[in-house]
């Protein structure tokens, strides 16, 4: 059986996008972030002067994220490369770039800024190979925090939470599998359709 497989679009008519990327202890896309001290990238524990800056993966264009819906379905979600950089632009368009929220529950509007955004064009000449980070997927969206909340920051430290999770809204679009296109095809030719009707569902089956 194929796997149900779901894009996520953005629609800006209805405000959709990254309202809040959410620190976490488990996050979706897998990728746990780095941390530094104006030096280099460095433990925690040995830190004397800290800048208080955590980098780490956003979005991650093109990788399958599983969820499941509320009658116990798994279903993969991914965006892609076009919806990840349009989501890093508008995230500091809205002046979203303020405020956290952890593990999407606790709200933390103050001491908590983006001071750095990019989409990762060149994976081997990228600035996330000097911070520590290794295969990150070219159309991949980064971001730099300056933790001042000394909460949280104890929190990092501690590593209560390990990475990023985005918080917003999106357009979902099922997307049809190469398998699953040709099953679907076949029982339109199967069917009882006349030939001009069959060769019109298919058109329309492959939005030719």
């Amino acid at each position: 059986m194929s796997e149900l497989l779901v894009e996520l679009k953005i629609n800006e008519d209805n405000d959709n996008g990254v309202s809040t990327i959410s620190f976490v202890e488990n996050p979706a896309i897998q990728e746990d972030f780095m941390y530094f001290s104006n030096e280099e990238i460095i433990k925690l524990q040995d830190v004397d002067n800290e800048m208080r800056i955590v980098t780490g993966l956003a979005m991650i264009p093109n990788k399958k994220i599983l969820r499941r819906t509320a009658d116990g379905k798994d279903y993969f979600v991914f965006f892609s490369n076009e919806t990840v950089k349009r989501s890093s632009e508008l995230f500091l368009m809205r002046s979203n770039h303020k405020g956290t929220t952890v593990n999407h529950d606790k709200f933390i509007p103050d001491g908590v800024t983006v001071v750095e955004s990019w989409i990762v064009d060149n994976p081997k000449l990228d600035k996330s190979i000097h911070l520590g980070f290794k295969d990150v997927p070219q159309g991949s969206w980064m971001v730099s925090y300056k933790v001042d909340n000394d909460e949280l920051w104890n929190d990092i430290k501690n590593k209560k939470v390990l990475g990023f999770s985005i918080e917003g809204t999106y357009k979902p679009v099922e997307f049809k599998s190469d398998e699953a296109l040709e099953m679907e095809c076949i029982e339109i030719l199967d069917s009882c359709m006349s030939d001009e009707e069959i060769v019109s569902a298919i058109k329309k089956k492959l939005e030719l």
